[in-house]
């Protein structure tokens, strides 16, 4: 069905071969990619449009309503059917930031553009979550939760998933789709506010909390400016590289169209259901013909069909149920409230008490109470397309096999972008468990190390003993010997496969499920300072890069195979790298780790370490911004440090209340081991060894030592 397949695209791990997207993609709307598409200005002028004869179709619904006295009726089925799509309004985008592209303009355009959209800066501060609050106010928290939880909502009708689930499998296969989703965002800006959400809002008695759910209009989350303005650039700027990539950018706005206007005929018919007992009636009896069926096989009514086969017709036609039951004795036409069927048979005391819930006790009294006219409204037939629900297998259709990096080199190349297919899965997470491995052998072995419990006062008072012994340290080798030049400019240089992918560690968090999360949100907005928050000149890839120029260094395109081959760089220089790329793609499965490994990264040179390579920088006429601005953003109190240690502190205090002390335990110790792993000691001992031999499949990543910027925390050798 359509809500399992949204339930599954919903998870950031998931991998989708591009043959089971376009299955989504062509049962949901009509466009024929296999034809040219029109120019993108005719489309987008043709979404104002529609848009525009939308709204007025949604007035004149919402003035029915309020002469017939059931606005409230109108609202729920309008916040209940459109939750699911709500709950993609910028998702499209959260795929489109990986390691390979931190330094590419138009890119960062783009994460500016989700940033803005999923409220950077604060938990629950999305679009979705406007729509929740909304969704609140007017009576239906239940639709308030996220997307794994909204699947299991069963008043939502099954195909209003169906144009979701498609957005969300896009977005995991960006590196196959992302000139459609340039023409996809631009159409979902230039349409803004859905025609439904306009309609509401005019009726609204407080019409600024709608504007969050305008996808043209900034949140206010960012400097970004107008948000359709920026999506205009960026399909402009895709539809540069050539005419093939302009057709792509126009498919994707035409389908985008296409998709929108299919979906919003189905809401259009919900609404206009809810309006109408009888049609309202019939949608509640399909819905729970399958399991009535299963009963009642000795209750037979009038006509002489048991209710149980009338239930089993029901499925696909419930109209001859609902006119045997219409004459039965338990419905007065015209009265619910002295009708049996609502205050006994379904009531507190009747035997199927509870087998409907309230909304469609609502529902069967309305219908009861219509009973009663003469000349009853003609039942309005539906007008939109149901889009057929999709084979049990079709996410798993023609899944590719993927790469199996052959050794390191080709491990950093293969694992710049953002999807992970199968195999290369495979070995990304066995690349973390082995490199976790050794790093828990690394926890108890130094003064470094998270305290062996944690405490509900959190890891603030540990955080400042830690800074004050960075401060002490510093203090204490300011006498030391300055490195040659020669020195420096090789440090900086083997650091460039480390530093050039800064926060990828951190890229699963661009997924809005998690962005959003009060762990999550300090952990995207770290992300989003690390890319210089869409702006190239602050991009800390781009000024690592300015500092290797002043060095006479000059670097491919870290996404490039000629980066991850160029001979210069030691291939222990890429070990460190690699188990980043793969941390980024594995939120879920490490998450644990990459809060801990996130806490030792953003301390690792805060109140030391980027001291001393200020020194070195200065002393040898090198500009000092890149650890200048990482002492300073990575701070103890309100910078990258804090967060990373609160991140800890809420997700710890959340897993604590449900969880055994042993449960609990086991989690803050992969936290521990998480931390160990940015720089996990040398083995030492002949076990260490021995265990080093069984981790070898088919290499071995290497230790690493101290770091002229950061990256290790201070005292390792």
């Amino acid at each position: 069905m359509w809500r399992e397949a949204y339930r599954r695209c919903v998870d950031p791990e998931i991998f989708l071969s591009t043959t089971a997207i376009q299955t989504l993609m062509a049962e949901v709307a009509s466009f024929d990619f296999g034809t040219d598409p029109p120019d993108l200005s005719v489309t987008l002028a043709e979404a104002s449009s529609w848009r525009d004869g939308q709204g007025i179709a949604y007035d004149e619904l919402t003035d029915t309503a309020d002469r017939a006295g059931t606005s409230a009726a109108l609202a729920h089925a309008l916040f209940r059917q459109s939750g699911p799509l709500a709950s993609t309004l910028g998702v499209w985008l959260q795929g489109m930031s990986a390691p390979g592209v931190f330094e590419d303009e138009v890119h960062l355009r783009i994460l500016a553009l989700f940033a803005d959209d999923i409220g950077v800066g604060g938990p629950r501060s999305s679009r979705h979550d406007a729509f929740k609050g909304l969704a609140t106010r007017y009576g239906r928290p239940e639709l308030a939760v996220d997307g794994d939880e909204l699947a299991a909502d069963r008043t939502v009708r099954d195909h209003m998933f169906a144009l979701p689930a498609t957005l969300f499998a896009i977005s995991r296969r960006c590196d196959a789709f992302a000139p459609l989703i340039a023409g996809i965002d631009v159409v979902l800006r230039s349409v803004g506010m859905l025609p439904a959400w306009g309609a509401l809002r005019a009726s609204d008695g407080a019409p600024a909390q709608w504007a969050r759910l305008d996808l043209s209009v900034s949140t206010g989350a960012t400097d970004i400016g107008a948000p359709l303005d920026v999506s205009r650039e960026v399909a402009e700027k895709f539809g540069a590289g050539g005419e093939a990539v302009r057709l792509r950018v126009a498919a994707g706005a035409a389908w985008a169209l296409d998709a929108l206007r299919s979906w919003d005929g189905l809401l259009l018919d919900e609404a206009r259901a809810a309006l109408h007992p009888q049609r309202a009636m019939e949608q509640l009896i399909r819905e729970r013909a399958r399991e009535g069926a299963v009963y009642h096989q000795n209750f037979r009514l009038a006509g002489g069909e048991t209710l149980s086969a009338l239930l089993e017709r029901a499925k696909t036609d419930p109209e001859p149920l609902l006119r045997e039951l219409a004459a039965t004795r338990m419905v007065k036409p015209g009265n619910a409230a002295r009708s049996s069927l609502v205050n006994g048979l379904i009531g507190p005391k009747g035997p199927m008490f509870r087998v409907f819930s309230a909304d469609d006790v609502e529902v069967i009294s309305q219908w009861i109470d219509s009973l009663a006219d003469s000349e009853p409204e003609p039942v309005p037939s539906p007008a939109a397309r149901v889009p057929s629900a999709p084979d049990p297998g079709v996410l798993d259709l023609d899944a590719e096999d993927g790469v199996v990096p052959a050794d390191v080199r080709e491990a950093y190349f293969v694992l710049q972008g953002r999807v992970l297919a199968p195999a290369t899965r495979d070995f990304a997470v066995r690349y973390v468990r082995r490199w976790l491995a050794r790093a828990k052998r690394s926890l108890g072995r130094t003064d470094r190390s998270l305290p062996e419990h944690w405490t509900p006062a959190g890891l603030r008072p540990w955080l400042l003993d830690m800074h004050d012994k960075h401060g002490a340290e510093f203090e204490t080798s300011r006498s030391g010997s300055m490195p040659t030049r020669e020195q420096v400019v090789d440090e900086t240089l083997q650091l460039a496969p480390l530093t050039l992918i800064d926060g990828s560690w951190l890229q699963g968090f661009t997924d809005a499920g998690l962005a959003t999360t009060r762990y999550g949100f300090p952990l995207f907005e770290t992300y989003w300072d690390e890319l210089g928050n869409g702006d190239i000149e602050i991009n800390h890839p781009k000024i690592y890069r300015d500092v290797l120029r002043e060095m006479g260094i000059e670097l491919a395109p870290t996404g490039s195979r000629e980066f991850a081959y160029d001979d210069r760089f030691r291939e222990e220089s890429l070990e460190r790298p690699v188990y980043w790329l793969c941390l980024g793609k594995l939120p879920r499965t490490f998450l644990p780790e990459i809060l801990g490994m996130n806490l030792a990264m953003e301390l690792s040179g805060v109140g030391g370490s980027y001291r001393t390579a200020r020194g070195f920088l200065k002393h040898y006429g090198f500009s000092t911004h890149f650890v200048d601005l990482h002492n300073t953003i990575d701070n103890v109190s309100t910078g990258h440090s804090a967060w990373a240690a609160d991140a800890i502190d809420t997700h710890l205090r959340a897993v604590s209340k449900g969880s055994t002390p042993a449960e609990f335990a086991a989690e803050w110790e992969r936290v521990r081991i998480g931390y160990e792993s940015l720089a996990p000691l040398p083995s030492s001992t002949i076990a260490d060894r021995i265990g080093d031999r069984f981790l070898t499949t088919p290499w071995k990543p290497r230790s690493h030592g101290g770091s002229l910027f950061h990256h290790a925390p201070v005292g390792v050798s």
